[in-house]
């Protein structure tokens, strides 16, 4: 059975869609059959609504607590905006959901595609909802970000500059905004990191899952 939220080190992951923009070559789901870690994250198509997922957290901090709620599966969050917010604005402002602390860090892992997948501005929307945004750029170059990113056509033009206005504006509203790098893939992480730094966000560089 596919599963909606999964635990991973001190966290608990929300799976909320494996819809993605994007094809990236260090991908692990097609190599790893959906399973991460040994959990089923094929949710073959189903997308339940928000109520689903709110009571599947709380049941899980009643088995045991965590440190942090994190947006993430194998696909992107943002493609589910509304019910994204929804989530998050349920824990934010207790509905339901004591006791999990309406105090809990809440992360979204994203490739920065949000705006453009949505039409608009979404940072905005996210201010008071999310603490942490931890955006995939993977590269400071557009044609590498393209080669690495393989992102749908409707994506590919203005990807890489959407995704860089998306970190530029969270990094002005939201309390934290990392970017993301991977090591040995052929970016130049030094040039991450400035940019990171000109963006006004932090940087994680990570390696590659096998």
């Amino acid at each position: 059975m596919p599963e909606l939220v999964y635990r991973h080190k001190t966290g608990l992951y929300v799976n909320l869609t494996n819809r993605c923009p994007t094809a990236c070559v260090f991908c692990i789901k097609n190599e790893w059959k959906m399973f991460y870690r040994g959990s089923d994250l094929n949710l073959d198509g189903a997308e339940p609504e928000a109520g689903a997922f709110t009571g599947l957290i709380k049941d899980a901090w009643l088995q045991k607590s965590f440190d942090e709620l994190v947006f993430c599966g194998y696909g992107e969050p943002t493609m589910r905006l509304e019910t994204l917010i929804k989530i998050a604005r349920a824990v934010k402002t207790g509905q339901g959901l004591s006791p999990v602390p309406d105090e809990l860090r809440i992360r979204l892992n994203t490739n920065g595609l949000g705006s453009l997948i949505n039409g608009r501005d979404i940072v905005p929307e996210l201010k008071g909802l999310i603490d942490s945004v931890h955006v995939s750029l993977i590269t400071v170059d557009a044609v590498q970000w393209l080669a690495l990113m393989r992102p749908g056509p409707e994506y590919a033009r203005n990807g890489f500059e959407s995704a860089l206005t998306f970190v530029r504006a969270a990094a002005r509203v939201l309390p934290e905004t990392v970017v993301t790098a991977i090591a040995g893939i052929g970016a130049d992480l030094g040039k991450i990191r400035a940019l990171a730094g000109e963006l006004g966000a932090g940087i994680r560089i990570r390696p590659v899952l096998d």
